[in-house]
């Protein structure tokens, strides 16, 4: 990663979308529903309509969002990421960036409320983000109210971490 690259907002954005396309899938959400026919049970998969009628979609990360990651899939080092992040250095890639913060925001969203083992993201959140403070606990899984109350931590206190 010697060479410094150029990145336009366009050409930023167009890398940043790469990377993301490059580690998630969008997958037909499904559902389990009975054959009914007689005798032993037999079960067929379906798409979940939502109330619109179109099947519900979503996007399933294969590979966790990282910076690092990003930064790799972009040619540069995390320093470079930080200069191309100063709003005063460079306002026109304000948007593009933001976007990449936003992608990995959903992300985490997702996960702390759709996993049930969380821990890892805990840490990071903790010992990367800002020192997210954690009520003393066993290894029991949080519960859902208090992975929100992370989430609103996490929304409030993101727009430092672009």
């Amino acid at each position: 990663m010697g060479v410094r690259k150029k990145y336009s907002p366009k050409s930023l954005e167009a890398g940043i979308d790469r990377y993301f396309a490059s580690i998630r899938r969008t997958v037909t959400a499904v559902e389990k529903v009975e054959t009914g026919e007689k005798g032993a049970k037999a079960f067929t998969e379906q798409p979940i309509l939502s109330d619109t009628g179109e099947p519900i979609l979503y996007r399933e990360y294969v590979v966790a969002p990282t910076l690092w990651g990003l930064c790799e899939s972009l040619g540069i080092s995390l320093t470079e990421w930080g200069k191309l992040s100063d709003r005063s250095l460079h306002p026109e890639l304000s948007e593009a960036v933001q976007k990449a913060g936003a992608l990995m925001r959903e992300w985490k969203e997702q996960t702390l409320l759709t996993k049930k083992d969380v821990r890892g993201l805990i840490y990071h959140m903790q010992n990367h983000l800002g020192g997210l403070e954690l009520p003393e606990r066993g290894e029991e899984p949080l519960s859902l109210s208090e992975k929100r109350s992370l989430l609103r931590d996490e929304l409030d206190d993101g727009e430092s971490e672009e």
